[in-house]
């Protein structure tokens, strides 16, 4: 964050806090309460559409709210009708959120952009059976992928290079905790002799997509087939919660 863009920051937010303190002013209010301001940028298409919202709550009800979109402020309680009406009274006041779609959102944007919308962490494939696989025993393939930013992502099953559609399973996107993230992709299958079972990742930060292979050969290996799409660290496993999907490509 820029020296020139701190005062900003300061300047609006304790704007925003002391109009949402004011509604407790003259008001019989609890001996114990919380009051905050929340202000949210929205972006479309980069920055070529932005919206700028500030929420006004007290005890956790929010009662007024800047939208951008509107140019003013909107009582969304009786107990927030005086403050928007007196608000959107005041010049400056209006100026001021008015011009935050460009002071914080746009600048805050730009700030942020190499660190965010263009960061790019390559995902880690790794393909193991759920459990000690047998030929003709019913079992599922997992298709593990971690340690990937953003979370866009698409995991496709393929058995002897036909695409599976029946059968699979996911945990959905999993946040890590570290900006990146994890998913597994399941395939209920029956091992026979001569098949081979893909899992195909594509991710926006590989310049193809990765493939990891499991077959009937791999019955008599011990642990999982590894895929990596760079030189990073091993994987860390982590419980899974099953949720169903009607499709492979998530």
């Amino acid at each position: 964050m820029s020296p020139s863009w701190v005062p900003w920051v300061v300047a609006f937010l304790s704007t925003a806090l002391r109009l949402d303190a004011s509604v407790t002013q003259g008001r019989d209010s609890p001996e114990d309460f919380v009051t905050q301001a929340k202000a949210d940028c929205y972006f479309t298409n980069g920055t070529e559409k932005v919206r700028f919202v500030v929420r006004f709550i007290f005890n956790l009800e929010e009662y007024a709210r800047f939208d951008s979109d509107l140019g003013m402020f909107v009582a969304l309680t009786e107990l927030g009708k005086p403050d928007a009406e007196r608000w959107n009274n005041r010049p400056d006041i209006l100026a001021r959120s008015r011009a935050s779609v460009d002071m914080l959102c746009r600048r805050n944007y730009y700030l942020g952009a190499p660190f965010t919308v263009g960061r790019r962490v390559q995902p880690e494939v790794t393909v193991y059976p759920e459990k000690t696989p047998a030929l003709q025993h019913r079992n599922l393939l997992l298709c593990l992928v971690t340690g990937f930013y953003p979370g866009d992502i698409k995991v496709t099953w393929f058995r002897n290079g036909q695409e599976q559609r029946e059968g699979i399973m996911s945990t959905g996107l999993i946040r890590n905790g570290d900006w990146t993230f994890q998913m597994t992709v399941m395939l209920a299958m029956t091992p026979e002799l001569g098949e081979v079972y893909t899992c195909l990742v594509d991710h926006p930060s590989l310049l193809s997509p990765v493939s990891v292979e499991w077959s009937e050969n791999q019955l008599v290996l011990s642990g999982p087939s590894w895929g990596r799409s760079d030189s990073g660290q091993g994987l860390c496993y982590l419980p899974i919660h099953l949720g169903h999907s009607t499709s492979s490509s998530l």
